[in-house]
């Protein structure tokens, strides 16, 4: 059974009210110390951050070299430009630190 799976079949009896309260809170504390994948398994973490700073790169390095062999005419492909802008927003997004729910 899957960890998510557990959370959701222990949720409705953290809310009854026929369960005593020790229990209750003893439940409410499990189902809140349930990790999430990234922070439990940094390797997806370091892959995606890998990923979207090749990207990064790739867009900001090939679009340097189309400016200095093309045509000077020739715009920069809006395209290239789009998937540079989402991967460094992506790149901030999850570099970024976390607030803290209080």
């Amino acid at each position: 059974m899957k960890q998510d799976e557990v959370v959701n079949l222990l949720k409705p009896l953290a809310t009854r009210d026929d369960v005593p309260a020790d229990v209750r809170g003893a439940l409410g504390a499990a189902i809140a110390q349930v990790a999430t994948p990234l922070q439990y398994d940094l390797v997806i973490y370091r892959i995606v951050v890998i990923v979207l700073g090749v990207t990064v790169l790739t867009t900001i390095f090939g679009g340097i070299a189309l400016a200095l062999k093309a045509d000077p005419n020739i715009k920069l492909p809006d395209a290239i430009v789009a998937i540079g802008s989402a991967a460094v927003g992506a790149l901030a997004g999850l570099l970024a630190p976390s607030p803290k729910g209080q």
